[in-house]
This record gives structure tokens, C-alpha cells and sequence, in this order.
């Protein structure tokens, strides 16, 4: 794996939290400028979702081919790589984000909404089976998502050997070939 596949396996509830600051990011605005020009019933049921699908496929493909990230991935400490630890490819990242916003492109069919909401609940189900957390996009483009955050600090690890020991102030040092020097841990003392 290259430097950018350096890190563990993204939770699922890292990718919640990035994929929710993302969809923010698209369809506050989308959702407000749909309203504003378009009749409520007209901007909710048609406009707003296909719109969403267009940017939302738009922003986070032009992003995932780019630097391997959207915003909400980068500010969760997420990346996307290929499964051979690359930046993935334009191709990689176009699949990878047909998938995941095809379902909001169906809101508007009566019939194919039920499927679409079916077909994503199922798709981001695929994260909980398997070592790699692969959701069915990521599966079919062949991608991972890493935690790159470092690594929390463990706990302090005790030296190999002990080193020098200080003499507190007042204390005489022990000169080499005194008879009171102890050279090993268990060794008797004159």
C-alpha cells in the first residue's frame, strides 16, 4: 500500500457522520433555492431531489478523484483509496458515486422510490458484513474507506533497560571501582 493507504478501516459511524456533513453541505442550499423558485409541492417532490442527485454526484466525484476525500470525509479523518491502497481512479470514483446517488434520483417515480429506499438501505447495510466495510459502491469500484487520523497515543512503554541513575543533591557518586558499587541486580555487597 502506498502513503495514502496507511490507516485502519473507516467505522460506519465515521462514514454516517462524513455523509451527513456532506449532504448538508449539497442539499441545504439545493433544498432553500428549489423552494425559492418553485412551487413547495413541485420543489419537494421533483426538483429538489433530482437536483440533489445531480450536484451530490458532482461534488463528490469531482472530489473522490481528486484528493481521495469530500469535505465530510476530510474533516472525520476519512479517505478513499482503491483496494491496491491508491488514489482511485476517475473511473473508480464516477461508479462509486453513480451508485450512491442514483436512489435519490428515483424520488419522484411513485413505485421507484419504495425500491430506491430499499435498494440504499440495503447497499449501506453491506458495511456491517465483512472485514472491510465495503458498501455495495465501494465493492463494485473497488474501494475502501481508511481512518488516516494518527493513531491515539498508547500507553507509555517502559524503557528496555533502566538508565543512569542521578544522584540526588547532597549524595555522593559512586566512583567506578568502589567497593560499594552493586555492577548487577543481585549481586552481594561487601
Amino acid at each position: 500500500m502506498t502513503e495514502e493507504g496507511v490507516g485502519a478501516v473507516a467505522e460506519p459511524s465515521q462514514r454516517l457522520v462524513a455523509r451527513i456533513i456532506d449532504i448538508l453541505i449539497v442539499g441545504v442550499p439545493i433544498g432553500l433555492g428549489a423552494t425559492e423558485l418553485f412551487p413547495r409541492e413541485t420543489a419537494q417532490r421533483v426538483v429538489a431531489p433530482l437536483a440533489f442527485a445531480v450536484a451530490f454526484f458532482l461534488y463528490e466525484a469531482v472530489q473522490v478523484a481528486i484528493w481521495g476525500r469530500t469535505v465530510g470525509k476530510r474533516l472525520t479523518g476519512l479517505r478513499v483509496i482503491s483496494v491496491t491502497g491508491e488514489r482511485p481512479t476517475v473511473v473508480q470514483a464516477l461508479v462509486r458515486t453513480a451508485i450512491y446517488t442514483l436512489p435519490p434520483a428515483a424520488r419522484p417515480v411513485p413505485v421507484l422510490n419504495i425500491l430506491a429506499g430499499i435498494f440504499w438501505l440495503a447497499e449501506n447495510g453491506l458495511l456491517f458484513e465483512g472485514s472491510y466495510r465495503q458498501a455495495l459502491h465501494d465493492r463494485a469500484a473497488g474501494t475502501l474507506v481508511l481512518d488516516v487520523r494518527s493513531p491515539a497515543p498508547g500507553p507509555e512503554e517502559e524503557p528496555s533497560s533502566p538508565g543512569p541513575v542521578e544522584a540526588e543533591p547532597g549524595e555522593m557518586e559512586a566512583e567506578p571501582g568502589d567497593p560499594y558499587l552493586v555492577d548487577e541486580p543481585g549481586s552481594e555487597q561487601p
